[in-house]
């Protein structure tokens, strides 16, 4: 069962599954940025309220600037994340678009050019034509590696139009 929000849409016969990482982890990215925010707006008063010397009120007022800028760029990322943007792993009936990482290979790929599908702890392969590849990191989806895998292989075997194996039935 996956930990990671999980949407599954089904438009004009295309079915569309959106893996992206758990809302929980989202909110608490806006409450650590707001809180971070305001913690700092209140020594910053009271810094320049202080009759301290220059350059020490100098060197303060650029710690908490950079502070500050933390906290607002783990505000706004969080604020992306609850509204559906940033990291998350997009499977449609054409092929997919991942965004769960930095430089992890190709970011989108169709199911044709698929050549394998192969899982290694929290990271999820998706080999390509032309020796390209795709990672997975699952880790920032809050899924489970195994499942994952598991979904992708079926909407591989889906597209090339491969069907499970039933046995024959016995006569009654």
């Amino acid at each position: 069962m996956p930990h990671g929000d999980l949407h599954g849409v089904t438009l004009e016969g295309v079915t569309r599954t959106v893996y992206g990482p758990p809302t929980a982890v989202a909110v608490r990215g806006v409450g650590v940025g707001a809180v971070g925010v305001g913690v700092l707006t209140i020594a910053l008063s009271l810094l320049l309220a202080a009759d301290l010397p220059t350059w020490l009120t100098v060197a303060a007022v650029v710690l908490i600037a950079v502070a500050g800028l933390l906290c607002a760029v783990v505000l706004v990322v969080g604020v992306l994340r609850v509204f559906g943007r940033g990291t998350r792993l997009v499977l449609d009936d054409e092929g997919f678009t991942n965004t769960t990482g930095y430089r992890l290979g190709a970011r989108r790929g169709a199911w044709r050019d698929v050549r394998r599908v192969q899982t290694d702890g929290s990271i999820v392969s998706i080999d390509l034509a032309g020796g390209r590849q795709s990672l997975v990191r699952t880790s920032a989806l809050g899924v489970e590696a195994r499942p994952l895998a598991r979904e992708l292989r079926k909407r591989l075997n889906d597209d090339r139009g491969y069907r499970p194996l039933t046995p024959p039935k016995e006569p009654a």
